[in-house]
């Protein structure tokens, strides 16, 4: 690669050889613990076919039910920042007394579903095993409010923090960038913006990111289909809500960090799932960062499909989450 910055892992979700009452994988590629998984969920319509307000809800139940029992963190506070408008955010501070380094977090779910309630138990994690403070933004979603409203919310509140760090308990020094799935297009987008506007960010943890407006190019969106937990149409659904009935012919960064110019922006360590419909998009944008100088590690987990980090009794999700902490840790404590 052109700077040899460029370090990428292949990260195995669960042992090929561990002998239990699994069944073998029918689904072609799918890690044998995803697959049960998967099997025993309970079959959703595409998201063309249902209401909003359904796939909202389902989201939450969901999330609730997959990531376990709730971590305690030292400071859970529900925030307010003052931006285009009053954005809400939550804080998770590990050590009140302590200023820490802070992750400022964009929550998944297609622009249009997700909130603080189906990322808390991620973010918690997350402050847990880095012993960083987190900041969950509660963005404006879609329909209701089409881009550029949530990369606007992301910004203010990135801008906010790094502004006023004793509100937050927080090193402004010591800042990273966080978001799965359309909430880690938001963040590359951010990253983007950041570098422009002169706000410093010492690193971007992008988890199965989801950069590109023309998804149809990629042969992972068309190889994995329902079987992987999306359906193929569930992607474009996504951006009609956010970007309109013309999204495919938006450009800019906020629209498509892949091809956006990237030099001089900060440092990123990217999550991929093998069986993901964004996996071929995130990892040409993990080969344009490397082009570009930026040092990116990439994290490609075999096997995995999206969004398998909300799945914490998966194997797979439990390294990611030390992969990720380690990362940080790295780049905020070392």
């Amino acid at each position: 690669m052109a700077c040899g910055a460029w370090r990428m892992m292949c990260c195995r979700g669960s042992d090929p050889c561990r002998a239990d009452d699994r069944p073998m994988t029918t689904v072609p590629k799918l890690d044998p613990q995803a697959q049960n998984l998967l099997a025993q969920m309970p079959v959703r319509r595409p998201r063309r076919e249902g209401s909003i307000e359904e796939a909202r809800a389902g989201l939450v139940a969901a999330a609730a039910a997959a990531f376990g029992p709730v971590e305690p963190v030292a400071r859970v506070v529900d925030l307010a920042v003052r931006g285009h408008v009053t954005i809400p955010v939550r804080l998770y501070h590990p050590d009140p007394k302590s200023v820490l380094p802070a992750v400022v977090y964009a929550h998944g779910g297609g622009w249009v579903l997700g909130d603080l309630e189906t990322h808390d138990r991620l973010c918690r994690a997350l402050a847990g095993a880095t012993g960083c403070a987190v900041i969950a933004i509660d963005y404006r979603r879609a329909p209701e409010h089409p881009f550029p409203a949530a990369w606007h919310d992301v910004q203010d509140v990135l801008r906010e923090v790094a502004a006023n760090p004793v509100t937050f308990g927080i090193d402004p020094a010591r800042i990273a960038l966080a978001g799965d799935s359309a909430g880690g297009q938001l963040v590359a987008a951010t990253a983007l913006w950041a570098r422009d506007a002169g706000i410093a960010i010492r690193h971007v943890v992008l988890l199965l990111p989801d950069v590109d407006n023309h998804p149809e190019r990629w042969p992972s969106h068309r190889e994995f289909d329902e079987r992987y937990g999306l359906y193929p149409d569930d992607q474009v659904w996504y951006y009609e809500q956010y970007f309109g009935p013309d999204w495919r012919s938006l450009e800019g960064s906020g629209v498509s960090p892949l091809h956006a110019d990237l030099s001089g922006v900060a440092s990123m360590t990217i999550v991929l799932a093998e069986c993901d419909p964004v996996h071929d998009a995130g990892a040409a944008f993990a080969r344009r960062l490397d082009e570009a100088a930026v040092p990116v590690e990439v994290l490609d987990y075999a096997g995995m499909f999206h969004p398998f980090i909300l799945f914490r009794g998966l194997d797979a999700t439990r390294r990611a989450e030390r992969d990720v902490a380690a990362a940080l840790r790295r780049h905020l404590l070392d």
